[in-house]
């Protein structure tokens, strides 16, 4: 991490958002395949069915990293933490996408024969109201557990958690001494992930308990702290020996063919699996963000902009691959078709979306900013 006047740089993390975004489209394209009938589709293989939440976890712990690498760089320059700053932040970047795509899939696009998909559409109105509540109040990630796909709009879910980890996360920075911060995400750990495996366990899933449930099984909060840690460790203990063995170039190989083992073999640990693949994935970060001998590097001109993009790429993608896996049909499904009308959309659609629509809160999102990155 690289520091001039008030703006840090972490290398690669781009190129992270960038594959995380990718994965997701892939796991969609193959899912819709199955939707639609096609028999090419891959959907049922394990890698596949993996590559779709694993990507999502990767975004979780990319944003826990960052966001508390950030907040331990201005506690530590001002003295504080300026949560109003924080919350104007998070609004200006997160909200107003999330909103857009909130009002297209439940009032535009469903009025768009073309985009129907046969099981899901039809059924956006019923109990349309609740919806419509949830959504406003961003819990989208109650409305995906209770009420299923609504199309173009299910992956809002992972922003809610998004959201959720923010309410509190800015001020437990800010309210703990950097002696005891460890400690305290430790405990955070342990409880979020105690709370969940309770609720599996024991918790009902009728009558209003139903939201409680889907609410706590929603909650990704063990990811994002697990990258909060690895920002402690990179930023605190950045020369311990701990770290430095991180750092080191057979540990490098060793965690990449350990991740590439995993997924080629489809590994899935029931209650632990996205501890697991987290904790990996906290290490590849630490090594990109901060390691200079890291055996990997993702940075490029490509990798970054389309990082760059990449909240767009994951806001839309949904109604980029419904099309291109459309229009492939004609092709007799071919995958020369709809991979790349899916990403070519996407990535159209996603970069009119940031000059355009996001770029100019983005300007304003930049006067409540005490440490650029």
């Amino acid at each position: 991490m690289s520091s001039k006047e008030n703006s840090l740089f972490f290398p690669n993390l781009n190129g992270i958002r960038f594959i995380a975004a990718f994965g997701v489209i892939v796991h969609h394209i193959e899912q819709f395949k199955e939707k639609f009938g096609y028999e090419n589709h891959i959907f049922h293989t394990r890698f596949i069915r993996m590559v779709g939440p694993l990507s999502v976890f990767l975004f979780f712990v990319l944003s826990g990293f960052l966001i508390t690498s950030l907040l331990l760089v201005e506690k530590e320059r001002t003295k504080t933490i300026n949560i109003k700053s924080f919350y104007m932040r998070r609004i200006l970047r997160i909200w107003p996408l999330y909103y857009l795509t909130v009002f297209l899939g439940l009032f535009v696009l469903p009025e768009i024969s073309y985009l129907n998909i046969e099981g899901e559409t039809e059924l956006i109105k019923v109990d349309f109201s609740e919806k419509l509540i949830l959504y406003l109040l961003i819990l989208p990630n109650i409305v995906t557990g209770i009420f299923k796909h609504i199309p173009y709009v299910s992956q809002n879910w992972s922003i809610g958690v998004e959201e959720q980890f923010y309410y509190f996360w800015p001020w437990v920075v800010k309210q703990t001494k950097a002696s005891k911060l460890l400690t305290l995400m430790i405990l955070f750990l342990v409880f979020f992930y105690l709370i969940r495996s309770l609720t599996v366990l024991y918790m009902p899933e009728n009558g209003w308990w139903k939201y409680l449930n889907e609410f706590i099984k929603s909650l990704r909060l063990t990811c994002m702290i697990l990258g909060a840690i690895g920002a402690y460790f990179t930023y605190f203990q950045l020369h311990s020996k701990l770290v430095q063995f991180i750092f080191h170039r057979r540990f490098q190989v060793l965690l990449y063919l350990t991740l590439i083992l995993m997924l080629s073999f489809g590994v899935y640990l029931p209650g632990i699996n996205q501890e697991v693949y987290a904790s990996i994935f906290t290490l590849i970060l630490m090594n990109l963000a901060k390691n200079p001998a890291s055996i990997l590097s993702l940075e490029n001109p490509i990798f970054n902009y389309l990082g760059k993009i990449s909240y767009g790429m994951y806001m839309y993608h949904t109604i980029a691959v419904v099309i291109g896996v459309k229009i492939s049909h004609s092709f007799d499904n071919s995958n020369w078709v709809s991979y790349p009308i899916s990403y070519a959309l996407t990535i159209l659609v996603s970069a009119l979306s940031y000059e355009y629509f996001e770029k100019p809160f983005l300007k304003i999102k930049n006067k409540f900013t005490t440490v650029k990155s």
